[in-house]
């Protein structure tokens, strides 16, 4: 590796072809960048400096005249714009007494005459820049106006335009510029390695940038091509190019863990190389697992009762589901399972969801339910047979067997809850989706209740109004404020109607009769009642709430299931909490993911175990164990120093020499504080022998 301070004028005159691989990520430097630099080359001119450093590059040769362009991409692409900026404002204007010309701008900087016309643009930038950028050297009506390529090139030519430099000026200025080229002409060189420490600080890449580097820049130019177009072009597509987000779900599926946003990129380097070793049997997988992310998106399988599913689901804007619907979509794009199998697997996951939602379960925990719910059906699947291990047997038996943060909750806390919940001040999503389903369900023609009250055709409508009038006290009676105080934002007091909202304070037989009122309603379901009630008050919103409830309860089923794990001399024993394995002779373990760890001893699973929380989260884990010495735990942390203390973190020190019910009680206790499932801890231990 060599490097040295070299002239920018210089450097881009000296004829070679500037190739940016396809590994690289597009060409994003903003407006605010190209000023940045105009006014810096400016002010260039009303100074004496003669030198102005523009950075570095990184580039590796080849053995024809061209460089691959490890880093830099971004200033190489903006000095190549603004030179066409140049030569095309030269074109356009006549300038007296200027020793620049268009035809020798080109020669020297963009062009290469003395390759074949389809080869002469010099910057061969990343094929989705590639098309703006040669656009730019032909008729301005075929630009391509999307492309930042175009948009910063417009800017750059308008720039000069309004400069109060002139042409020459500016083109000094420019020769003052300075990069450090730094030449990769070792085999010893690793592209990827240097192109990480450059990229440690200051640039922001994307994680998908990162990875997409990783896979790629070792692979020869023409597997580069390959690779990119027939593979990760299409998965960008498939994800809407949000490809952070979807590596995130897919190692959350292939780990059964979550990785945090900021270490995507590490997680994935570890998972690929314990994982893979041929690539491109790799790309096949990820291109199966795209598919399915982009069916999610669009809700679209080629099957309407799924479609419908995966729409709402997304109305409901719960993300944390897609590792395992993605998995489980991926198999059924591989006929692992029929279309009505992954149709009672998603009623099951919608009623969980929603029936958490009206019991307002607190949503943090089932980032690390769905995270493993796909391991664990799987896990199932492959050692259950007969009719009760069809896979909605399976995963009703695991989210039922949920605990606590996890809890699927059952008929009587749903009724209870909606009997006396206000569900009119709730997440507005949540709202429409709630009497959408009421509305639509088992309906033959679905109406579009989504559409109609995002453009405000329909509203969530008072039938008992916010405020009463004179003749609405008249018809409640002397219990008027107790039934509105109690009632108001009942679910029995809550429709969609299609009228006006200003006609709400309207008495109720005006509701009732007037245009698109009750009577005329098209919302069968859920206007039955005020559509034949002759009065509104306490005694129908019961009848009507109570309907609706027993509707609901319907809608999002409490599932039922025959299924039992069926558990051999083989299997691991799942962490419960309270089994504290006493006489049992520990050998391994497995915790969040499929990995199994062996020992030689309990003593040694529990270091490890609080080893690995305390790492997760170092901050979470001292408070624990400050708390712990105040409220009496069987573990001590202190600053103490012997063979029945071990530092985990720095100052904090857990005790060793504790029983199994000691070891058992500290790790449930943990657990709940990092809110983990007690089931991703597995234990593999031999029962004491019996006599």
């Amino acid at each position: 590796m060599e490097g040295n301070i070299q002239n920018v004028v210089g450097y881009m005159r000296k004829g070679t072809k500037f190739v940016i691989p396809v590994y690289q990520r597009n060409y994003d430097w903003k407006l605010e960048n190209c000023q940045r630099l105009m006014d810096d080359l400016v002010e260039l001119h009303d100074t004496e400096k003669n030198t102005h450093f523009f950075g570095s590059i990184v580039v590796k040769p080849t053995v024809s005249a061209e460089e691959v362009i490890i880093d830099g991409q971004q200033r190489l692409t903006t000095l190549s714009l603004l030179f066409l900026a140049i030569v095309n404002w030269l074109e356009a204007n006549s300038v007296e007494d200027t020793r620049l010309t268009p035809d020798r701008l080109k020669g020297d900087f963009l062009l290469d005459y003395y390759r074949p016309k389809n080869e002469r643009i010099r910057l061969n930038s990343n094929p989705r820049d590639y098309d703006a950028y040669v656009k730019l050297f032909g008729n301005p009506k075929f630009f391509i106006t999307a492309s930042n390529i175009t948009r910063n090139y417009k800017f750059l030519y308008d720039y000069i335009t309004n400069m109060e430099i002139s042409i020459d000026d500016l083109f000094q200025s420019i020769n003052k510029l300075q990069f450090m080229v730094v030449s990769l002409n070792s085999p010893e060189d690793d592209p990827q390695l240097i192109f990480e420490s450059l990229n440690s600080t200051g640039l922001e890449l994307t994680n998908a940038d990162k990875i997409r580097n990783y896979l790629l820049m070792n692979e020869d130019i023409n597997n580069q091509e390959h690779l990119y177009s027939n593979y990760w072009e299409p998965i960008e597509e498939r994800t809407a190019f949000n490809l952070s987000e979807f590596f995130r779900n897919y190692l959350t599926v292939k780990n059964a863990n979550t990785p945090t946003i900021k270490y995507i990129y590490e997680e994935f380097k570890k998972y690929y190389e314990n994982s893979w070793t041929d690539k491109e049997a790799f790309f096949r997988d990820l291109e199966d697992y795209s598919l399915a992310y982009q069916q999610i998106l669009n809700s679209s399988v080629g099957d309407k009762k799924i479609n419908n599913i995966l729409f709402r689901l997304n109305q409901l804007e719960v993300t944390v589901t897609y590792p395992f619907l993605m998995a489980i979509l991926r198999d059924f794009n591989n006929e692992q399972y029929t279309s009505e199998q992954v149709e009672e697997i998603l009623v099951i996951v919608e009623s969980y969801i929603v029936r958490r939602m009206i019991a307002q379960i607190p949503s943090n925990a089932l980032n690390k339910i769905f995270a493993v719910l796909y391991r664990d059906f799987r896990k199932h699947l492959s050692t259950s047979h007969g009719a009760e291990s069809e896979p909605k047997e399976i995963i009703s038996y695991l989210l039922l067997n949920k605990e606590k943060s996890g809890l699927f909750p059952r008929d009587q806390e749903i009724q209870s809850i909606l009997q006396t919940r206000d569900m009119y001040n709730i997440n507005p999503k949540f709202r429409t989706y709630l009497f959408e389903r009421l509305e639509n369900y088992n309906h033959i023609e679905n109406l579009n209740i989504y559409h109609g009250v995002e453009e405000k055709d329909y509203t969530i409508e008072h039938i008992m109004p916010q405020k009463l009038s004179v003749e609405w006290k008249r018809d409640l009676g002397e219990s008027y404020e107790r039934i509105h105080e109690a009632y108001l934002n009942n679910l029995g007091n809550l429709t969609l109607t299609g009228y006006n909202p200003k006609y709400s304070n309207r008495s109720f037989s005006e509701k009732q009769s007037m245009d698109k009122g009750y009577k005329e309603s098209h919302f069968v379901n859920l206007n039955a009642l005020p559509a034949k009630a002759s009065k509104w008050g306490e005694e129908e919103i019961i009848s009507r709430r109570d309907s609706l409830i027993n509707l609901a309860l319907e809608i999002w089923t409490y599932p039922e299931t025959n299924y039992k794990p069926k558990k051999d001399e083989e299997d691991l024993y799942d962490f419960d909490g309270e089994n504290s394995f006493t006489n049992y002779t520990v050998k391994g373990y497995t915790f969040i993911t499929d990995d199994y760890h062996a020992v030689d001893s309990w003593k040694e699973m529990y270091i490890e175990l609080i080893t690995i929380l305390a790492k997760d989260n170092p901050t979470a884990f001292a408070k624990f164990a400050e708390a712990d010495s105040k409220t009496g735990f069987e573990t001590a942390f202190s600053q103490v120093s012997n063979n029945k203390f071990i530092e985990i973190l720095p100052g904090v020190y857990a005790k060793t020499n504790l029983s199994n019910k000691g070891k058992t009680y500290v790790l449930r206790h943990l657990f709940d504080v990092f809110e983990i499932e007690y089931s991703s801890l597995q234990i593999d231990a031999i029962p004491p022998k019996t006599i």
